[in-house]
């Protein structure tokens, strides 16, 4: 294990090292929640302040230099959202991890062992390709919160849970998730054992699948894996591929729904421009 951000402090929410299977040499980057009353605390529930960040960046910056893959683990029900925390700039220090994990030049697995909640998972999990446990959970909010802050009650709970779709299965179908690593009968925690062999498996393969990528293929993989997340009802009615932005970098809402005026899409929704050519974007998102 490998510790501190170099800048006086070790964040005990985040775990990393460099570690090794099948004579392959790896970094690993994970939260860590601990098992009983006094690791919980100890590990602040796994939520990481901008230390543990910071850390995380700083050997992903290492595994680069030495052309080790990433391998990081996702179990956090979010960054820690206390005043210190704050002070010493969360929100910036996730950002920074957001930009900078798209420039990595080395291939990033990430893997939800149990819950990623938010930017709290995300700013270790800008990755190739994403794996979930079986039944493991990905949000950007809680269902807990999303109620409170859409319906205002908690009994809205199990509506907020359907709608957020954060099952391993159904972010598989949306793409947001690559892969389902199976759990054993009873969950990954009554067979380690065995859990432990269909991950290594798991990953194994996805670093195979990445290893042999020049640089340049491995930016723009994972530039696009991004770029296509949201993006629905690209084809039209008879199922005709949906003209895609020339370019991603300059297109806007505006510009792209002109390009696709007057096309039938999703179930038969006509999508329409104003006269004077300029469309409402938020009025195509939802005729879309």
């Amino acid at each position: 294990e490998l510790h501190g951000d170099r800048g006086g402090y070790d964040d005990p929410a985040l775990v990393c090292g460099v570690g090794t299977m099948e004579g392959r040499t790896f970094m690993f980057i994970g939260h860590q929640k601990g098992r009983n009353t006094k690791e919980n605390i100890e590990r602040n529930f796994g939520m990481p302040t901008p230390a543990g960040y910071r850390k995380a960046l700083r050997l992903m910056r290492h595994a680069e230099r030495f052309g080790f893959p990433i391998l990081t683990f996702v179990d956090t029900p979010g960054a820690y959202a206390g005043v210190k925390a704050e002070e010493m700039g969360q929100g910036e220090a996730i950002a920074y991890n957001l930009r900078e994990s798209f420039g990595l030049k080395v291939p990033i697995i990430s893997l939800v062992i149990g819950e990623g909640g938010s930017g709290g998972a995300l700013a270790i999990g800008i990755c190739d390709k994403m794996l979930m446990m079986e039944h493991s959970v990905y949000y950007v909010a809680s269902p807990e919160a999303c109620a409170a802050i859409l319906w205002k009650t908690p009994e809205a709970t199990p509506k907020a849970t359907e709608a957020l779709k954060i099952t391993s299965t159904e972010l598989t179908n949306i793409g947001v998730c690559d892969g389902v690593v199976p759990e054993p009968e009873g969950g990954a925690h009554a067979d380690p054992i065995e859990a432990f062999g269909a991950v290594k498996e798991e990953l194994l393969k996805a670093i195979d699948e990445f290893s042999g990528l020049s640089t340049e293929e491995l930016l723009e993989h994972r530039y696009n894996k991004f770029r296509a997340l949201g993006m629905f009802n690209t084809e039209t009615a008879d199922g005709t591929p949906l003209p895609l932005p020339e370019d991603p970098h300059t297109a806007t809402p505006e510009s792209h729904a002109a390009a696709v005026a007057g096309m039938s899409v999703g179930a038969s929704v006509e999508v329409e421009v104003e006269s004077n050519g300029v469309s409402d974007a938020s009025s195509v998102a939802m005729k879309q």
